[in-house]
């Protein structure tokens, strides 16, 4: 029941409203996934730009900062505050808020948390010191516990007092500044530069920087670069939409007129046809409206059987063309008012074949060549000319034959009398299954009398008409 639910809502909507909805999701999922595919690339850019600048920030202020003797021999009191007060001052330009030295064994030389200070870290364990150990650079991201006054020049230019060692982890709360402590947890770049003097590397250097302000700023970019990408896909959406409706609109007027050429030249051919059918009529004056009465019992038959819409254009065609094949008798032959001998009939009988040939080149009328050509055989395979019998026998052929041999009956020729309509389908029903299609009679038996007596009345009647008693 659902699927039928699914099925009407989908027949309900039309094909702009369809291809507006497709175009939709299509952009959405396109934006979506463009969006968080520049949103990556741009926190990586970010990301790997402030890694780098915060390397060359803190190698450039190595020299200034201190001497070699730091990761040599451990310093004074007066000499760790003055070094500490040098390098927050110089640090904090960079928004650096924690950091530590390490000599060549991974020994901590240097903190802002007096109590690291002498604690020796194994480079396996960290693989940012390890690889400032080797020479590399090394940065990623992390979540620390720092006082925020190192990342301000004008505080760090105060004098530090000592103060309690950081808990486990990433804790650079260290030793704060003049005034209140304001250790706070952050989003951080922890970064590890090798550090050389004359050209040798003597150490190590850790710093994490305060990467919030630029963080801030990166979302704010991701967001205008967000919005960009779906008001670009909203204006794309508008535009292909508008095209595709305009688009629509001119196929759709181009079809109406084409359908409309079409229908004109299908009338076109079929007058061309009823000329023609009735140019064989004159020529044969003894059967003259014979294919229009044909074509209309033809189509009584039909509203009776379950036959495609789109095979009617193509038995009536064949019904106006079936005695084409006509133009090849001789006139003394087609018009002789007396029974036909039988040379005479072998050369009527050609009829069919000729009548064949002669529209079986013509692309539109292919079809209709194979009930011109078959419409003399029988249901038992007695008929001429190629024999068929059964449903070998076209179906507009089997048609026609009921409709044509009623329409004979019921049509005086000089050498008979026309028969009643109540002795034709007589019958009619008696050849069921010899000469006609059993189906096809059932169905022209079910066609109303009175409708009947109206397509004879227009047949020719050189003597009184008789009626069924």
């Amino acid at each position: 029941m659902e699927q039928g639910v699914n099925a009407v809502g989908r027949s309900r909507l039309g094909p702009v409203a369809r291809f507006s909805i497709t175009l939709a999701a299509i952009l959405v999922v396109t934006a979506v996934a463009l969006a968080a595919m520049t949103n990556a690339l741009l926190d990586r850019y970010v990301q790997d730009e402030t890694a780098r600048f915060t390397e060359v920030t803190v190698a450039s202020h190595f020299g200034v900062i201190f001497q070699d003797d730091v990761f040599q021999r451990p310093l004074h009191d007066d000499e760790r505050e003055g070094l500490e007060a040098v390098v927050a001052f110089h640090l904090s330009i960079s928004n650096i808020v924690a950091t530590q030295f390490f000599d060549p064994t991974g020994k901590i030389v240097f903190s802002y948390d007096e109590g690291e200070i002498g604690r020796r870290i194994d480079p396996a364990t960290e693989d940012g010191l390890a690889a400032a150990l080797a020479g590399r650079s090394y940065a990623e991201r992390t979540r620390i516990v720092s006082d925020l006054r190192y990342a301000s020049p004008g505080a760090v230019a105060a004098s530090y007092s000592p103060a309690p060692s950081a808990p486990a982890g990433h804790d650079h709360s260290g030793p704060a500044a003049s005034g209140q402590a304001l250790a706070t947890e952050l989003n951080a770049l922890e970064a590890w530069v090798p550090v050389y003097q004359k050209g040798e590397l003597i150490g190590a250097a850790a710093v994490w920087r305060d990467v919030t302000a630029i963080d801030r700023a990166l979302a704010e970019m991701q967001m205008t670069t967000s919005a960009i990408i779906a008001l670009a896909a909203g204006l794309l959406w508008l535009l292909l939409r508008g095209v595709y409706v305009r688009s629509s609109r001119q196929i759709v007027s181009q079809s109406r007129a084409l359908e409309a050429a079409l229908a004109e030249t299908e009338r076109t051919y079929d007058t061309t046809l009823q000329a023609l059918s009735s140019a064989l009529d004159v020529r044969d004056s003894e059967t003259e409206g014979h294919s229009r009465r044909v074509v209309e019992y033809m189509e009584l038959i039909l509203g009776k059987l379950t036959v495609p819409a789109g095979q009617l254009a193509t038995l009536r065609r064949g019904a106006l063309l079936h005695d084409i094949g006509k133009i090849g008798v001789p006139d003394n032959v087609l018009r002789k008012p007396a029974a036909l001998s039988e040379s005479e009939w072998a050369l009527m009988r050609r009829h069919p074949e000729h009548g064949a040939r002669i529209i079986a080149r013509i692309p539109f009328l292919e079809d209709v060549s194979r009930i011109v050509r078959h419409h003399h055989e029988r249901w038992d395979g007695k008929g001429y000319p190629d024999g068929l019998a059964g449903e070998a026998i076209p179906l507009g052929a089997r048609v026609f034959a009921v409709a044509d041999s009623f329409d004979a009956m019921t049509s005086d020729r000089p050498y008979r009398r026309a028969m009643s309509i109540a002795d034709a389908r007589h019958e009619v029903a008696r050849c069921r299954g010899s000469q006609f299609d059993p189906q096809v009679v059932d169905a022209f038996l079910l066609v109303a009398v009175a409708r009947l007596e109206e397509i004879a009345d227009d047949a020719p009647h050189s003597h009184p008409r008789i009626e069924a008693v």
